[in-house]
């Protein structure tokens, strides 16, 4: 195996082949292949390289490009396992002992101060307490029965808004057409129900496939029971007139198809989420810079052609609305920036069918085992699931009524992920931060890690 490869020699001269047999004698690749016993009885145990030696006897009789296959199929299982390895393990596996231990201890007093907040006069919410008049509900299904009576959806909105008390004095008290006009115009809105029950059904069973694909059967699990709380309201009384459910399901399904590497198809949901509510620019607005900071420039441009026509649409609904606006229309006394800080942060991480029904204190460790678990994913969608709800949840610190506790559909199935990805995060942390030494991870112990594991 000292001489040149068989494949080579046609191509050189004999003084050539003479030079190059020397080069290729030395060479690590050659030793390899030289003497395979060797190699195995020193990187593998005994009983392995005993297994793997009638191969590598078989392997001298390879022709090298055969020889560079197998080894490049080594290299893709080494490094599939490694992966596999990776998405089933948190980042924290990567802290040291003392970084592990201030995690823990921050995580602990950040859940201490959101339980503290949730049992104080400080805690707001209204969701889970029976109405003192009609609300959002039915102003909704009074439009959509105007519509489906034959009425244009600005001139029912003209007229139950101020009927029913509701500011009017802003653009942004009037609701874009979505999903209103679509539940008008159906020869009945229970196919609009349907509809959304459908999507909400979709995007929990692919939610569920990614976390298989990941190798996390128990966390998919985990996930799909959280997230029959997040889609109840779905299919549950008539909350499906609500723009936020919609929203909220269609920001879940273009995170869904990022995830499953339909980039074209998370711009498209992404957008549909955005006509539905403009609420959702905030995930639009990140779903681009990731794509910038990825050098993913048609994505980039897809983004871009995505903001001007939601440009256009809102100007026509805006030329829409400005007439009908009377000179004695009602505005919010208070503004939007009110800075409810986490009291309302925990109250919007409450809309979830099963936290609803439970004290506001369970809220609080819900949502901060979901910023814990989104801490520690390492997957990219999770990342993209992890970086969405932070910068929703960081605006709502500071954007919002308390009676704009509802926003949050547009982030609760997010949550559960995050929620799905905590124990994990706990176990890689509780076991980093009980270790002695405070070295950090070496690349051998991560290697034999990832051959383990496969």
């Amino acid at each position: 195996m000292g001489a040149m490869p068989t494949a080579l020699r046609g191509m050189v001269s004999p003084g050539e082949a003479h030079a190059h047999s020397r080069q290729w004698a030395w060479h690590p690749t050659m030793q390899k292949n030289r003497e395979p016993e060797t190699l195995a009885r020193e990187d593998q145990p005994d009983s392995l390289a005993s297994a793997r030696a009638p191969a590598a006897n078989r392997s001298k009789q390879l022709h090298p490009v055969l020889k560079g296959c197998a080894l490049g199929f080594e290299v893709a299982a080494y490094r599939d396992s490694a992966m596999d390895s990776a998405l089933q393990s948190s980042g924290f596996r990567r802290l040291s002992p003392a970084a592990a231990r201030g995690v823990l201890i921050v995580a602990l007093l950040a859940t201490l101060l959101f339980v503290g907040i949730a049992v104080s006069p400080l805690a707001t919410g209204f969701a889970d307490k029976p109405l003192r008049r009609p609300g959002d509900i039915a102003l909704y299904q009074a439009i959509v029965g105007r519509i489906h009576a034959g009425e244009n959806y600005y001139d029912a909105a003209a007229a139950e808004l101020p009927s029913r008390g509701y500011p009017t004095r802003s653009v942004f008290n009037w609701r874009t057409p979505l999903p209103l006009w679509l539940l008008g115009v159906l020869p009945t809105p229970m196919i609009g129900r349907v509809l959304l029950a459908l999507m909400a059904i979709w995007m929990m069973f692919g939610f569920w496939h990614l976390l298989i694909r990941d190798g996390q059967f128990g966390r998919g699990v985990f996930c799909g029971l959280l997230m029959i709380g997040a889609v109840l309201p779905c299919v549950l009384d008539q909350l499906y007139v609500m723009h936020e459910l919609w929203a909220g399901v269609l920001i879940a399904l273009s995170m869904l198809a990022y995830g499953m590497r339909r980039s074209g198809w998370g711009v498209g949901l992404g957008f549909a989420a955005l006509v539905v509510r403009e609420l959702a620019a905030a995930y639009c607005v990140v779903c681009c810079l990731m794509a910038i900071s990825e050098r993913r420039w048609r994505e980039v441009s897809a983004w871009g052609g995505a903001a001007f026509l939601y440009g256009l649409w809102y100007a026509a609904h805006a030329m829409q609305v400005l007439p009908r606006i009377g000179p004695h229309a009602l505005a919010h006394s208070d503004g939007w920036i009110r800075f409810g800080g986490a009291a309302f942060v925990i109250s919007v991480a409450q809309v979830n069918a099963y936290l609803l029904q439970l004290p506001q204190w369970i809220t609080a460790i819900y949502l901060s085992l979901a910023l814990l678990g989104f801490a520690g994913w390492t997957a990219p969608w999770g990342r993209r699931a992890g970086l969405t709800a932070a910068v929703y949840l960081g605006g709502f610190a500071i954007v919002g009524n308390p009676f704009n506790q509802y926003w949050g559909a547009l982030i609760a199935p997010l949550l559960c992920l995050g929620v799905a990805q905590a124990p994990q995060a706990l176990g890689d942390l509780w076991q980093r931060a009980c270790e002695r030494s405070s070295a950090m991870p070496t690349l051998q112990a991560l290697q034999a890690s990832a051959r383990s594991s496969g």
